[in-house]
């Protein structure tokens, strides 16, 4: 019966029309999580910012990446998500949406460090280069790993690059931005579902 009820859910979440964020078949409950943590994060970052003497505009371009890092962190680490993206992309050819449908790719598209660095100075001049290449190198050896291998090592990139962030001066009020980065890209997406299995290798 438990097997006749995976094959009817993943045939309803196939039949579902995919988003690219959240896949396809997440509930409205699912939806909302993500939702919330991105709307907590905009608060905590309007909180935590005051002082800043950042612009309007600078405020904006910090508000949507808080959505889109922190809301992302929830949404990709869902499983219709992952689905989506560790399985063949069947409703289009589109050279683009093959690229970013890879791991990899989705991750190179994600250079918010390198634009968010020369927008809102203060930190150090590599920070922004730093972290979308340790968020890259990580997506990249996650996709080349062994599978049992996959989930440890997307861990190690996460917990030594928060370790880093640490000891790199950071534009003002950004500091939280290499932890959430790499839980979103390397953690959250990178990693597929259905590892620790023990015939996994």
């Amino acid at each position: 019966m438990e097997a006749e009820a995976d094959v009817g859910a993943e045939a309803e979440v196939g039949a579902a029309k995919p988003s690219w964020a959240f896949g396809a078949g997440a509930t409205r409950a699912e939806k909302g999580l993500a939702y919330a943590v991105s709307a907590f994060g905009i608060g905590a970052l309007v909180v935590g910012g005051q002082g800043l003497g950042w612009s309007w505009w600078q405020w904006l371009i910090g508000a949507l990446l808080v959505h889109d890092l922190a809301g992302g962190v929830v949404a990709n680490g869902l499983d219709t998500a992952k689905r989506f993206y560790h399985s063949p992309l069947t409703f289009t050819d589109s050279v683009f949406a093959r690229f970013i449908h890879h791991p990899v790719g989705f991750t190179a598209l994600h250079f918010q460090p390198v634009l968010i660095a020369l927008v809102i100075p203060g930190g150090t001049w590599w920070w922004g280069l730093l972290w979308y290449a340790w968020a890259l190198t990580g997506a990249i050896t996650v996709d080349l790993v062994a599978e049992r291998l996959k989930r440890p090592v997307a861990l190690a990139f996460v917990v030594t690059g928060i370790m880093v962030a640490a000891y790199v001066d950071a534009p003002p009020g950004l500091d939280w931005l290499p932890a959430v980065l790499l839980l979103k890209l390397v953690l959250a997406h990178g990693v597929p579902e259905g590892l620790g299995r023990a015939d996994s290798r």
